[in-house]
């Protein structure tokens, strides 16, 4: 709330104070030019003005970099009774900085912070100087800055000519002094024979499994660049749906994608030019687990013979071993059983099978790059086949109903449950014979995958008044497996029992503005969060705050005049801080700084609160769960590749203060794999 005083009850309230000897806290006066940031160039003169009152006068001391700016030297202070100037002729780049200006008197002090940008000429190119490729036509140049290294090429040379080479860095103000090569140039090809490297993760072989990327890196040198063949047991490779041949001189790669055991050889680089040649050769090991192919299922009659033959592929030769159903004891020859396994199968002979022969076979195939096994389920003519018949019995109803009676995999899917109800299933299986006996589950109860939100953290209160306040939350940590719609608010006073809704319709954002109170009671408040499946459970309630205007009054008395004077400070919400920057992107966070709001409300500024919001998004949600102290902040859990806007609020005893100006648009990194 703000107190409105018309210039006549100012003089008589200012006359009171001075008759009373009552001292004024000090106010500073100065351009918002300053406070945003004054740019000059060197050389120039920087002014620095402010405007003071305060009763008795202030006194101001100017200070930057932590230390008292003292009137002497470049310095030149003037203070008189309501103003000071801080001037600084001639200035340089070292003055760039913050000058903060206290102003102080037995009533309390008050301080602003004056920002000032010195431009100046750049130094020049930092050495040396690297000529990186020179040809009859061209030239490419490198050289260092304060910050990276910068290249350039030089185009139109003639050739046979000799070339000085000087650089000049520049900037708004104007150029550096040159940084020169000492020697000259001479224009014309260097012809240098072809050299090959092969990279240290595939020198002289390379293993892989199959499956995996073949990929064989050397480094190539030469001039002019050299032509590069691949191949493989003396055979040239060319580009296929697997096979990338990628050349970034001096790096020249070869990729074979998804290896087979096929791949395994001798390749070969070769690197030609009109200097010469050099090659350099890599043996490749492809790894492959055993493969087996088995011929499914077998039905027969009592009696008849089994026949169970399975083709076995690997590299090395792998072992294989039979076993029956689960057990891990290795089936061995006997009467009626013949075995015989080959370079590429393994095969399983029974004479006069009978009904104990049924049952699922497993063969296995082991050597050093892994394990394969494979299965054949052999029946006899008595036993049940695919499956053929599935049904369901609803607990409560106690009757078996089909669900289906043409099953021929081993899984089927059950739709139309009822949620909340408890069920039964039982399979049989059928063939010629006539159907088996069943099998029943165990019994389970029909649920969603999905549930309702978490409840939010405790709601606070940013903003009071005797009829309204504004109330804040954070998200949940979980959503339940669908996203929120919206946030349901209910209130109570501190010592009620019953909780009443603030808003019948879920809101989307995170804070919503309650009105109609009884000024002078006090209330709290909960939130709920609400999805698809329904609403989920109420957070904790915010602390009680007392519904009025926010003030702070004192009451002086005077005993050798017999009287008393009421002064009382209204206190407001803090300005909007500085249009924040980001900074430090990547595929997942961003750091946000920003500057202090230029007016505080009347109370100290106690923290701050960063919002963000999709660029194409409506609602800003709050970004830090917690006060932040600090001057930045680092957001979390962004997306990779979505454009983000930033805003930041500051808070002091009075409540939050209005946001600052959103940051420009920032995208956030994609991470690519290679």
């Amino acid at each position: 709330m703000l107190a409105l005083f018309s210039f006549t009850s100012l003089k008589s309230i200012l006359t009171l104070l001075w008759c009373c000897s009552l001292s004024v806290a000090p106010t500073i006066e100065v351009d918002v030019k300053l406070i945003e940031g004054l740019v000059l160039k060197a050389g120039s003169t920087i002014t620095l003005p402010a405007k003071m009152t305060g009763i008795p006068n202030p006194t101001a001391k100017w200070m930057t970099d932590g230390k008292e700016v003292a009137s002497e030297g470049r310095y030149h202070i003037e203070t008189t009774g309501s103003s000071t100037i801080l001037s600084i002729p001639e200035c340089q780049r070292g003055d760039t900085g913050e000058y903060i200006l206290t102003v102080a008197n037995p009533a309390g002090s008050k301080s602003v912070a004056l920002h000032v940008t010195v431009l100046d000429l750049p130094g020049p190119p930092i050495e040396p100087i690297n000529i990186l490729e020179v040809t009859p036509d061209f030239m490419m140049i490198q050289w260092r800055d304060l910050i990276k290294m910068c290249a350039y090429r030089v185009q139109g040379l003639t050739e046979g000519m000799e070339y000085r080479i000087r650089i000049r860095a520049t900037n708004k103000v104007g150029d550096s002094e040159p940084r020169e090569l000492p020697q000259t140039i001479l224009a014309k090809d260097i012809l240098v024979p072809p050299e090959v490297v092969v990279d240290v993760s595939c020198r002289d072989s390379l293993t892989v499994r199959a499956g995996q990327i073949i990929s064989l890196i050397t480094r190539v040198k030469g001039r002019p660049d050299p032509e590069i063949t691949w191949t493989k047991d003396a055979r040239a490779l060319s580009r296929d749906k697997r096979t990338e041949m990628n050349n970034n001189y001096p790096l020249c790669e070869l990729v074979i994608n998804e290896a087979v055991r096929s791949d395994y050889g001798k390749y070969a680089i070769v690197a030609k030019n009109s200097s010469g040649q050099a090659q350099a050769t890599i043996i490749v090991n492809v790894l492959d687990t055993p493969g087996i192919n088995l011929d499914g299922t077998l039905v027969v009659k009592a009696g008849d013979s089994i026949q169970i033959e399975a083709t076995v592929k690997g590299k090395p030769q792998p072992d294989v071993k039979w076993t029956k159903d689960e057990s891990t004891e290795e089936i061995k020859k006997g009467p009626r059983l013949q075995m015989e396994t080959g370079a590429d199968f393994s095969k399983l002979l029974f004479t006069n099978s009978r009904r104990t022969d049924s049952g699922k076979y497993v063969v296995t195939a082991s050597n050093s790059a892994g394990t394969c096994s494979a299965q054949a389920k052999v029946n006899v003519l008595d036993r049940p086949g695919p499956i053929t018949d599935l049904k369901k019995c609803e607990t409560k109803k106690g009757i078996w109903s089909v669900h289906s009676n043409a099953v021929i995999t081993n899984k089927a899917k059950v739709t139309r449950l009822v949620e909340g109800n408890e069920y039964i299933f039982r399979v049989r299986a059928e063939n010629k014979m006539g159907p088996g006996p069943a099998v029943q589950s165990e019994s389970f109860v029909a649920g969603t995958q999905f549930s309702v939100p978490d409840a939010p953290e405790a709601p606070e209160v940013t903003k009071i008044a005797k009829e309204e306040m504004s109330v804040q939350w954070s998200e949940p940590e979980k959503d339940g497996g669908k996203p929120i719609t919206g946030y349901l608010l209910e209130k109570r006073e501190e010592h009620a029992i019953r909780w009443s809704p603030v808003n019948k319709d879920p809101v989307p954002a995170t804070r919503f503005t309650v009105t109609g109170l009884l000024p002078l009671h006090d209330y709290q408040y909960r939130v709920k969060a609400v999805n698809e499946i329904g609403i989920g459970s109420p957070s904790k309630h915010s602390r009680a705050v007392t519904a009025k205007d926010v003030h702070l009054s004192s009451c002086i008395y005077y005993k050798d005049i017999f009287m008393f004077f009421l002064l009382s400070i209204f206190l407001g919400p803090p300005g909007p801080p500085s249009k924040p920057e980001v900074e430090k992107v990547d595929g997942h966070s961003a750091t946000v700084t920003w500057r202090r709001p230029t007016e505080d409300g009347g109370s100290d500024i106690i923290g701050y609160c960063v919002e963000k919001k999709e660029k194409k998004a409506m609602i800003w949600v709050r970004a830090s769960k917690k006060s932040i102290a600090e001057l930045s902040y680092e957001v979390t859990s962004l997306t990779e590749g979505v454009e983000y806007e930033f805003r930041v609020l500051a808070e002091n005893k009075a409540g939050f203060g209005e946001p600052s100006e959103p940051s420009m648009p920032v995208r956030t990194i994609v991470a690519v794999c290679k």
